[in-house]
């Protein structure tokens, strides 16, 4: 990163993490003056809103446009809200997820944050918190008033109020007249309204139309709307009856009905058995109220019993058409002025109520119940700004550290993008990602660098995903797909994880260090078992040749015949040129370690450096080739293919790399039991040391005998030069 003369008034701090130099936010200047810091060192350019793991809340609140991306515009553009609602935003870098009311900087706001504690009994609360926003959200959403909702008749006439102000408001609503003078516009609409229904009330009693009081006449001819017609059919037939006797029966019922009924569950609703007759009909016959009714309209008719029948006249067990035809003559009047009634809620109110609002007696209490309403939609308005300011408040800095540089993610604190940990192989993977079925995945995965395991991950009741997890230390030797392990998500539930893809690159410089001689035995363990395959498969043909010769030994001694002995093969013989060809490789095989051993020797008491040389020169080709590899290593290419524009080079380096995958370690303090039943038997091992002791102790031996007690390495190099010209 080129360094520039800073020339802006902020002073900005950087600082490197494995070898990535990002800007610090240390205090509320540096994110006041984030718009004046060059896009070109943010570490992030565009965050997707899904697929991390972050308070969705939060997120969304900051994708304004809704793209389902986080770009720096949108960040400023935050700040710039943050700054008009804060008085000090060095709050916003302190843990914690409460806002003092002292702090918010605009009244309206702060009157409200004020309200809404009060409103939850916290009267004495001098700050907001998350917990406050979420109790008076649920009376909100327990509060949601509706033009169209439903006013039971059988309510008090304040619960009617009260609901008749609430339809009047979520009209207002509805139509953005919810402005200044809506209070007083609402108290004016329900007097007019009151004294408007009043009126028509009056003219009803003044014409004498009424056969009862306003509320019971309401009441009969609605249950005289609601079967006047299935009535009038009933008497209908039984005139019929009397006009063709022989028909009586079908014009009670149709026998087919009755028989479609029953071979199938009735109901009361069942619409067969609501289209048969009220009654059985026969000529001359009063409409029956208490029996041989259709079970179908028993209800409506017990309704219409109650509210017309028995108010106007009186207690009866039936009904003649010619009274049948006195109710309707009473009723009908006033059901021809029902056209001119007034379509207001306030039609359910009682008339002494509606007196006493157009009197002024309940012009106080209304007014207070709007006022009350009012201030309820009004702080549903404000209490969005009010969560969006607690929020901010709680999680702008975390995005910010995961957006402006990923020093949450190089300080161990966890980043937004790691999805969990997989426990896999003796080691803990600690950077695993969510992959989000990106096709670029399978191009730019690879461009990583990186040792990287694919898992699918399952859990019952929860869809499968897929995880990539980097593996930076530890080897590879036991890592191949279909093995199993678990997943632990951000909430700490626990998934089974299957390895389904592995893209191979150095782990860690131990594992190059060890390379060269694990792929010696490799290739030493090949030849064996392929030189041993080749003996077992000769043996093999052997025995075949013999047991085919014993079991035909009968046969051709009955043939008189002896089985053919095959002719011993000659033994080849080494010419002259093969043996002086062995002795030369043989020469020179011997004149190697001599060299070798003459160097070495002759470093004196500094063998021990010599042979850590000889280790190196061995190991250090793939230590060096490991090593450039991983300095290169980056989660850039991962984030990409899930959508993010990373604008830096998020290296992994080695030291790093170590901190991101932990490796199985027996605890400090632990006892280990030295017995294992088990344990391989070492017979070998005594042989190969009692070998290994005698020729340390003849080789001592002969250094004592030919160069005496104090002699130094220097002699041995000098004597193994002299064997060498021999």
């Amino acid at each position: 990163m080129i360094l520039q003369k800073n020339t802006d008034q902020h002073r900005w701090n950087f600082s490197r993490f494995g070898g990535v130099t990002q800007v610090i936010l240390k205090d509320a200047d540096d994110i006041t003056h984030l718009y004046e810091l060059d896009q070109k060192l943010w570490t992030v350019l565009a965050m997707p809103t899904q697929g991390i793991f972050f308070d969705p809340k939060t997120i969304s609140l900051l994708d304004y446009d809704g793209d389902g991306f986080i770009r720096p515009p949108e960040i400023l553009a935050t700040v710039d809200w943050i700054n008009t609602q804060l008085s000090d935003i060095s709050l916003l870098l302190e843990e914690g997820d409460s806002v003092p009311l002292e702090l918010i900087k605009d009244e309206t706001l702060r009157a409200s944050a004020r309200w809404l504690l009060d409103h939850i009994k916290k009267n004495d609360a001098q700050e907001i918190s998350i917990a406050d926003i979420e109790t008076q959200k649920k009376f909100f959403d327990a509060h949601i008033p509706d033009c169209n909702a439903p006013i039971a008749a059988d309510e008090s006439d304040d619960d009617k109020l009260k609901q008749i102000i609430n339809i009047a408001i979520a009209s207002c609503i509805a139509n953005g007249t919810l402005t200044d003078g809506v209070q007083q516009r609402i108290l004016q609409d329900l007097m007019a309204d009151a004294e408007a229904f009043l009126a028509w009330q009056i003219s009803l009693k003044e014409e004498g139309i009424l056969p009862l009081d306003l509320e019971h006449t309401q009441k009969a001819a609605a249950a005289l709307a609601a079967i006047k017609e299935k009535v009038e059919d009933y008497f209908l037939r039984c005139t019929l009856t009397e006009y063709a006797p022989d028909k009586a029966a079908a014009l009670s019922a149709d026998e087919q009905v009755f028989q479609q009924l029953a071979t199938e569950s009735i109901h009361y609703d069942n619409e067969a058995l609501y289209a048969l007759p009220l009654a059985a009909a026969a000529a001359d016959n009063p409409l029956p109220l208490t029996k041989g009714i259709n079970p179908a309209w028993k209800a409506k008719l017990q309704t219409f019993v109650e509210d017309t029948v028995t108010p106007l006249l009186g207690h009866k067990e039936c009904i003649t058409q010619d009274e049948f035809a006195l109710i309707v003559q009473k009723l009908t009047p006033y059901q021809g002025r029902l056209s001119g009634k007034p379509t207001t809620p306030v039609a359910l109110l009682s008339v002494p109520f509606l007196q006493a609002l157009i009197n002024g007696e309940k012009q106080g209490e209304v007014s207070s119940l709007i006022r009350y309403a009012l201030t309820i939609e009004k702080e549903r308005g404000n209490v969005s700004n009010l969560e969006k300011l607690v929020l901010l408040r709680r999680d702008f800095v975390t995005l910010l550290k995961n957006y402006i540089s990923f020093s949450d993610f190089y300080e161990g604190k966890g980043s937004v993008f790691q999805a969990g940990v997989l426990y896999f192989d003796t080691r803990a993977a600690d950077l695993c990602f969510e992959l989000n079925g990106d096709a670029r995945h399978a191009t730019l995965d690879t461009l990583s660098g990186a040792y990287l395991v694919y898992c699918d991950i399952s859990r019952k009741g929860e869809t499968t995903k897929k995880i990539v997890a980097l593996f930076t230390n530890g080897d590879s030797d036991n890592i191949v797909i279909g093995r199993n392990g678990i997943f632990y998500d951000r909430a700490g539930k626990d998934w089974n994880a299957v390895v389904t893809k592995v893209i191979a690159n150095p782990i860690s410089v131990r594992q190059a260090f060890f390379m060269p001689y694990k792929q010696l035995a490799a290739m030493i363990e090949t030849q064996i078992a392929a030189r041993a395959a080749a003996g077992e498969a000769k043996s093999a043909d052997l025995l075949s040749k013999t047991a085919a010769t014993v079991t035909t030994a009968d046969k051709q001694a009955v043939a008189g015949t002896a089985p053919a002995t095959a002719a011993p093969t000659a033994a080849k013989k080494l010419d002259l040129g093969t043996i002086a060809l062995i002795g030369t490789a043989l020469g020179g095989i011997s004149a190697l370690i001599g060299s070798i051993l003459q160097a070495l020797f002759g470093l004196g008491f500094w063998v021990p450096l010599g042979l850590i040389g000889i280790l190196l020169c061995i190991s250090s080709p793939s230590m060096i080739l490991a090593s450039t590899k991983l300095r290169k290593r980056s989660i850039a290419p991962i984030l990409e293919a899930n959508g993010w524009a990373i604008n830096i080079r998020t290296r992994i380096n080695i030291p790093f790399g170590t901190q991101l995958t932990q490796l199985a370690a027996i605890p400090f303090g632990s006892i280990v039991v030295p017995i294992d039943p088990f344990a391989d038997k070492k017979n070998g091992r005594k042989a190969v040391f009692i070998i290994l002791g005698i020729l340390i102790v003849g080789i001592a031996a002969f250094c004592y005998l030919k160069f005496g007690l104090h002699f130094r390495f220097s002699e041995i190099s000098t004597y193994l030069k002299n064997l060498n010209n021999k």
